[in-house]
């Protein structure tokens, strides 16, 4: 490249970027973060629109904003989900779109599980019986009955990809009963290489005693997770969500909890977020809730660091980021970045 190459952070959750800046000094790469989460399209589009490669969190990246980048090749989602990206636009006018599919895979497997025994084990009402008794110095467990032990019982993956595979390989040392899994767009090798066979989402819910969801939020997915859904599950089943808020109906799930259709639900992810002060989620003593931290850890958060670097490096060397969500982009006449192979 003739000239020093633009590589801009539309939005960050670290607490600084001075790693990437001293990375890029190293490589020749002019560097540049905002913090736009919240920034219209207009504001997006002159603060990152002269960039060859953009780096994105949280902020919305529409059709408009995907129209506006004119200099734009690549753009990079800092993580796994991409709801806020429209990677239609983006192949339409010849962006590569990639994110970082196996980062935090390992942290979000782990928050997953740790939110299946809080919930199935009925962790808040075991924190309210504690406070309770230190008052009247007597313990008194009524209200934690009935409790179940995991082992023995049925787990059901609903989506077998880099976190629900995870969770199924250290799931199968816990002594659980059976594990099942609803992933129609595994490959007959990869279900062989995991030991398992697809079972319909019907079948999956009514043999599961908790239920974990690893699906990306798409228009498929979007709701899915609703009354009629919850009416085939146990009584005494939990459902765990590390994915994305909006694949729950949360008004359904809230009539399913209040109405004993299912026992509990522990939830990392919201259709709001942060949730309402009024909201019934909140209130119903049945849900285990974390703060959208499932993605977290050190460990976790240098990874992606350095996945995003490496993927930065592979664009100066005229090839593209390793997880590329849109390849149809390639057979884009308007495809800008020339890709050397």
């Amino acid at each position: 490249m003739s000239t020093r190459p633009i590589f801009k952070i539309t939005d960050y959750i670290e607490n600084n970027l001075k790693w990437e800046e001293e990375e890029c000094t190293k490589l020749g790469v002019n560097f540049s973060c905002y913090q736009l989460k919240d920034a219209s399209p207009e504001t997006i589009i002159n603060s990152v629109g002269d960039a060859d490669i953009v780096l994105v969190n949280m902020a919305k990246m529409t059709s408009d904003v995907m129209a506006g980048l004119r200099n734009v090749k690549v753009i990079m989602r800092h993580g796994i989900g991409y709801d806020n990206v429209d990677v239609q636009a983006a192949t339409e006018n010849g962006i590569i779109f990639a994110n970082e599919a196996t980062a935090s895979s390992i942290d979000v497997a782990e928050h997953a599980i740790m939110l299946m025994f809080a919930t199935y084990r009925k962790i808040n009402i075991h924190r309210e019986i504690l406070e309770n008794s230190i008052g009247r110095q007597q313990y008194d467990f009524s209200k934690i009955y009935p409790l179940y032990r995991m082992e023995g019982k049925t787990l059901g993956i609903v989506g077998c990809g880099n976190i629900g595979s995870i969770v199924l390989k250290k799931m199968k040392s816990f002594g659980m009963k059976t594990l099942v899994v609803c992933d129609p767009y595994l490959s007959k090798e990869r279900m062989m290489d995991l030991g398992i066979s697809c079972t319909p989402l019907d079948e999956v819910l009514k043999q599961s005693d908790i239920v974990t969801i690893h699906v990306p939020l798409t228009d498929e997915t979007h709701g899915m997770f609703n009354y009629d859904l919850f009416r085939l599950m146990k009584k005494s089943a939990v459902i765990i969500n590390t994915s994305r808020g909006p694949i729950i109906n949360t008004a359904d799930l809230i009539k399913a909890l209040k109405g004993g259709m299912i026992a509990g639900a522990g939830l990392d992810v919201l259709d709001h977020e942060p949730p309402p002060r009024d909201s019934e989620l909140i209130k119903t003593k049945n849900v285990v809730m974390t703060p959208h931290l499932a993605w977290y850890s050190e460990e976790g958060g240098w990874d992606i660091r350095h996945m995003i670097m490496d993927d930065l490096k592979a664009f100066l060397e005229g090839k593209p980021p390793r997880f590329v969500i849109n390849p149809e982009v390639y057979n884009n006449p308007k495809l800008r970045m020339n890709i050397l192979y």
